[in-house]
């Protein structure tokens, strides 16, 4: 009886142990199959979070290599804007000193300007006196004058025409420049056109003897035959004829007076 008992009572706990074991089992795989459900949803949060964080890690590599590029161009960028300062500071050096060799040559030019306008009006003062002395030596006066006779009809020169013309050669080789008249007249004898013609031969005559004989210059002398043009005495007596056929030679010379004049004018 005993025996049963104890049986009995070993059933007994061998099933409430077997039942609260079972129970317990089932108690724990409640408890612990949200927290394996939570792990395992960590574990994969981790795993994602894992990636997510190689992935920034990748992208601060990037930026810090970006970053790194970034600086060097910026070094680059500043050392060229140092440069650039430096040749700037440089050009900026070069401008003022052109400047200052511009203000230094505005001077010059200022200074050769007003000489060029004391030596402009220096020259136009010496222009002046040159035009006065040109005047005036353009201004003639006679120095001396000679008449030669000729004989009826004829146009040779005998020996006192020759000596008269001498003279005036002379006087004119005295003077650098001067000028001869030579004019041609007849009496009234013959025809007006013959007057003319005969009156012409008379002063080439004279003009030919002072270029041949005596070196005169052509461009110096003038000539024109007058015929029958204004008498100097009565034609209708021998005397008168006489002296109406001649030619006038007149020696002209510039007015060297009025050239010293003006120079001493000019020189005050």
């Amino acid at each position: 009886m005993k025996l049963n008992l104890m049986m009995a009572g070993t059933l007994a706990l061998t099933t409430l142990s077997a039942t609260g074991c079972i129970a317990s089992h089932k108690y724990v795989a409640k408890t612990v199959a949200p927290v394996e459900a939570r792990v395992t949803t960590t574990e994969a949060k981790n795993s994602d979070q894992d990636k997510a964080l190689a992935s920034q890690s990748g992208q601060i590599e990037k930026l810090e290599t970006n970053l790194s590029r970034t600086n060097e161009k910026v070094g680059d960028a500043d050392a060229k804007a140092v440069a650039a300062q430096q040749a700037a500071n440089r050009a900026g050096e070069r401008a003022d000193g052109a400047q200052r060799a511009a203000d230094g040559a505005q001077t010059t030019a200022r200074g050769a300007q007003s000489t060029a306008e004391r030596s402009l009006a220096h020259t136009d003062e010496v222009g002046k006196t040159l035009e006065k002395k040109v005047d005036a030596s353009n201004t003639f006066q006679m120095a001396t004058s000679e008449t030669v006779l000729f004989k009826t009809g004829q146009y040779k020169l005998d020996d006192d025409a020759k000596a008269k013309l001498t003279e005036i050669a002379a006087r004119s080789k005295q003077n650098p420049r001067f000028m001869v008249e030579i004019q041609g007249y007849t009496d009234k004898t013959g025809s007006a056109e013959a007057n003319a013609v005969l009156s012409q031969k008379r002063a080439e005559e004279v003009s030919r003897y002072l270029i041949n004989e005596h070196q005169v210059p052509l461009r110096n002398i003038d000539m024109i035959g007058s015929g029958y043009a204004s008498p100097v005495a009565d034609d209708k007596t021998r005397d008168g004829r006489k002296m109406n056929r001649r030619v006038e030679v007149r020696l002209f010379v510039p007015q060297i007076s009025s050239a010293s004049e003006t120079l001493t004018a000019s020189s005050k």
